[in-house]
């Protein structure tokens, strides 16, 4: 990998995706105006880490099911951002809105769609 990124960044970056997926199952299960809020929606969502591997998962029925290494066509929403962005959102450094208007991470999709995602960080 370019960068110095070894591949342990990729299995940081996954695991810091699952513990993102985990958290809004929970908060989901956890909070029903939240999971109301939710409710009825089905996207697609692709996560490219540009310097790494690329995920996708589903969100449908207020849940996110299980995520998946590769690509998937036409998603509803893509998240675009390198390994030292996803990092820096785990730890804190930066802020899902600042790393957006920074231009570290892309987010493709609906304006709609891309709110409710931002729930997700």
């Amino acid at each position: 990998m370019s960068g110095g990124w070894t591949d342990s960044s990729d299995t940081m970056v996954e695991q810091f995706l699952k513990d993102m997926i985990d958290k809004f199952n929970a908060k989901s299960a956890a909070e029903p105006a939240f999971e109301k809020e939710m409710q009825g929606m089905k996207k697609v969502v692709q996560i490219d880490v540009t310097d790494g591997e690329k995920y996708f998962f589903t969100l449908e029925n207020s849940r996110i099911g299980p995520m998946s290494k590769g690509t998937i066509p036409n998603p509803d929403i893509a998240v675009i951002g390198s390994t030292e962005t996803f990092m820096q959102l785990k730890s804190g450094e930066l802020r899902p809105m600042k790393a957006y208007a920074l231009r570290k991470l892309q987010v493709k999709g609906k304006l709609e769609d891309i709110l409710k995602l931002r729930k997700f960080f």
